[in-house]
């Protein structure tokens, strides 16, 4: 960009000197370059300082790129406190330790299987639908999918965000479609697809403790496209498997109906005089741990059928992930359904 700049300035002298066509046409080619490249620069600056209310109208300013920069600077790590008490400094170390830390905490923590929760999966509501589940992969539920994803996101390892797959649809909707059909026959999805970069945002605490960082997994488009496809099939029968009590993931229920569910409770349990309590229950990374092979039997047991299993398992497969920190990768580390 410095050296299209100086080359404004050249341009500019020569052709006010010499009045030649030519070098007017050039300079005002340079200057429609220059103006693409701080709209992009720009439209970067506004995502990464999180300020996304900017019109067409509105100059890059620097007040957005102060706030890049500010919530840049919140998210470059100076040390790092270990499990056993010592501190690392160097960045390679630093990426090393968070990829380790990440590893352990996407290990399962069974070692063997156990029978303690079969009671649990006795008596469930079964799935219906399994037919439409189990439907081959359609253009139709893609591009629908690609239509929900939200524009102006940071993109996966590739690079390539849902703006550029709902530019180009009508070129590479049909391949991707072909793509992921056969990713699905054959249980894996390429490696662009099944590689993730894990990127950290500071909370609240020790920022020298990882625990006090919260990860967020940059996916590739084409990964979020199929995961879409597939959470839209699950979700139109959740409803017949997912007690009315839980609202949580089932389309059509809201967190409002347990905050009712609740006041009701507490005055029904005041009129009679019963002693009743509540619980709240906040479990530390608990996305994080749920045990892939207890996800499985539970959806056995409320009555999915192997195919669509199938389809999820392909998600978790074989997936390489990387701790991005302070602007550098870690070594990818994998995990698998």
């Amino acid at each position: 960009m410095r050296e299209l700049e100086i080359g404004i300035v050249d341009m500019q002298s020569l052709a006010e000197s010499t009045g030649n066509r030519g070098h007017i046409e050039e300079l005002a080619a340079k200057k429609t370059a220059l103006s693409s490249l701080l709209g992009v620069k720009a439209q970067g600056a506004l995502v990464r300082s999180r300020f996304m209310n900017a019109t067409h109208m509105d100059a890059p300013s620097h007040y957005f790129f102060s706030l890049e920069r500010r919530n840049g600077q919140r998210k470059i790590f100076h040390s790092l406190c270990t499990e056993n008490g010592t501190t690392v400094y160097e960045h390679d170390e630093i990426r090393r330790y968070a990829a380790a830390f990440y590893k352990g905490l996407y290990t399962s923590e069974v070692s063997s299987h156990t029978e303690s929760a079969q009671p649990f999966f006795e008596g469930l509501p079964q799935v219906q639908a399994n037919k439409v589940l189990e439907e081959v992969l359609s253009t139709e539920e893609l591009k629908e999918a690609l239509q929900s994803l939200k524009v102006g996101k940071a993109p996966g390892i590739d690079g390539l965000p849902a703006d550029f797959f709902k530019s180009f649809w009508p070129v590479i909707g049909e391949d991707l479609l072909e793509v992921l059909k056969d990713s699905l026959a054959t249980g894996c999805l390429p490696l662009s697809c099944r590689r993730v970069v894990v990127t950290l945002l500071p909370k609240k605490g020790d920022l020298q403790q990882l625990k006090n960082w919260r990860p967020v997994s940059l996916l590739c488009t084409d990964y979020k496209l199929l995961s879409k496809v597939l959470a839209t099939r699950l979700g139109r029968v959740l409803a017949e498997v997912i007690h009315v009590d839980q609202s949580y993931c089932v389309p059509g229920r809201l967190i409002t109906d347990n905050v009712m569910l609740i006041r009701d409770c507490l005055e029904v349990s005041g009129s009679l005089e019963t002693e009743t309590g509540l619980i709240s229950i906040d479990q530390e990374k608990a996305f994080d741990r749920v045990e892939h092979q207890y996800l499985w039997r539970t959806l056995q047991a409320f009555g999915f059928s192997p195919g669509f299993i199938a389809m999820i398992q392909v998600l978790y497969r074989d997936i390489e992930s990387m701790v991005k920190i302070n602007g550098g990768l870690s070594s990818s580390s994998s995990s698998s359904a």
